[in-house]
């Protein structure tokens, strides 16, 4: 299962301001009861690679700090920066090409909220959507008003991704100076039923319509049942790249804690249209070829906890399309994870990627600890 450190660090940085915070009464409370927030940690990468291939790696310390001031009037101002520092390499530069800049700001913006009725961003912020992850420039909206039903509009000009194994050598232009518009809703008719269509556009680039449907049931007191279904439609508008698709298929059951999945994905035979080229929720750790062409992938997870131990297991197998050649490549991936003590976590990750083409076989071992304040 992918583990989306970014994530996961922004909601904590962020914390204050995704629920409705107390309101400032002056401007001098506006900075006294706002909220500093950030994670420092290790992450280390170590790649065996097969078929004569070169094998690579690299670890480095981070720093992710954050400031989200109290809203005065609704409206605050929020803040957040990352830095990386090497602390080894198994190749020159294995670091810089995965982090391009030891340095960067993750999100400077404007926010303006109103209980009841909503939220607008303006400027550099993380996002989280189907289609969409990571930090872009843009402006974004969330709209509460209707009983049941949140709306999300983003309209994002520049993208960059800002993560512990990963940082951009800058945010870049999406689609030129005009960028991606998305539009999407979350509606539950139902308590257990959430509906989730959604829009991409992007100007002489491409067209989405998707509608992602989760139905959680319990059947008992021990058993909950999640069943997924998700697909998408894209229209393209570029050259040589053809309209596709995306499906996907997961079936969940939790029992005396114990969580599995089964699940399947498949690109259209002419690919996906570049839909994942903004983001996307594979839950594969690598998932190198899920979206390929005519990609084909069933896969099974399995998680659960022991006395604070959260283990998990996910193997799935894709069939892809490469060059008119036919290829297959497994992936198992497994991880377990503890907090030591409070605030402070560690994780240790180990994949295995077994493809057709052996050049392209590697078992990848991770390790990352961080202290969340």
């Amino acid at each position: 299962m992918k583990i989306h450190f970014s994530r996961i660090v922004a909601a904590v940085v962020l914390g204050s301001s995704l629920g409705f915070a107390a309101e400032a009464t002056n401007l001098e409370e506006v900075f006294t009861q706002g909220e500093l927030t950030g994670t420092v940690g290790w992450f280390g990468v170590n790649n065996d690679r097969k078929g004569g291939s070169v094998d690579d790696g690299f670890s480095n310390g981070y720093l992710n700090v954050g400031f989200v001031t109290a809203p005065y009037n609704g409206v605050s101002l929020g803040v957040s920066g990352w830095g990386s520092m090497k602390t080894s390499e198994k190749n020159d530069d294995d670091f810089k090409n995965a982090i391009a800049d030891r340095s960067a700001l993750s999100e400077a913006y404007i926010k303006v909220e109103h209980e009841g009725l909503g939220a607008l961003v303006l400027g550099r912020q993380a996002v989280d959507f189907n289609w969409l992850t990571d930090y872009v420039d843009g402006v974004s909206a969330e709209i509460t008003a209707v009983e049941n039903l949140v709306l999300s509009m983003v309209w994002a000009r520049r993208q960059a991704v800002i993560d512990i194994d990963e940082i951009s050598e800058s945010f870049t232009k999406m689609n030129g100076n005009d960028g991606i518009y998305m539009l999407e809703a979350k509606y539950t008719p139902i308590e257990a039923l959430e509906l989730n269509p959604y829009l991409y556009y992007g100007s002489d680039l491409l067209s989405a319509y998707g509608l992602k449907a989760t139905l959680n049931l319990e059947p008992s007191e021990e058993v909950k049942t999640t069943t997924i279904a998700h697909y998408v439609s894209v229209s393209s508008d570029v050259v040589d790249v053809k309209d596709g698709s995306f499906m996907q298929l997961e079936q969940g059951v939790e029992v005396a804690g114990l969580n599995l999945g089964l699940g399947y994905m498949k690109t259209d035979k002419d690919g996906t249209g570049g839909i994942e080229s903004f983001g996307d929720q594979s839950p594969f750790e690598e998932g190198n070829y899920v979206f390929a062409t005519d990609a084909k992938t069933p896969y099974v997870r399995a998680e659960y906890e022991l006395e604070g131990v959260k283990l998990s297991a996910l193997y799935g197998q894709t069939k892809y399309e490469d060059a008119g050649l036919k290829f297959k490549e497994k992936e198992l991936d497994l991880s377990v994870g503890y907090e030591i003590v409070k605030n402070l976590e560690a994780s240790l990750i180990y994949v295995n990627i077994d493809n057709d083409d052996n050049a392209q076989s590697y078992d990848a071992f991770k390790a990352h600890i961080a202290y969340t304040f």
